[in-house]
């Protein structure tokens, strides 16, 4: 993921790549998540992930919008 992205391009971005980029911070991108998100935000990022069972369609758009700012936040800083 380029950290170049401004928060204007990330709002753009395709919900597919924002479920990747979730899913991989979840399970690999530990300290990224660790240094730019807090203890909330963390606990809101694995919660959405779990409510939604795998299945990113399965989410009201509220949670979807939610998702993409925690995960934009967390690759940007």
């Amino acid at each position: 993921m380029a950290f170049w992205m401004t928060r204007r391009v990330w709002k753009r971005v395709p919900w597919k790549m924002v479920w990747t980029v979730a899913i991989w911070l979840a399970e690999k991108g530990r300290e990224r998540v660790t240094a730019n998100l807090t203890e909330k935000e963390r606990q809101e990022l694995l919660h959405i992930i779990k409510k939604s069972k795998g299945r990113p369609g399965a989410l009201p758009q509220r949670d979807r919008t939610r998702l993409k700012n925690i995960a934009g936040k967390a690759v940007r800083g």
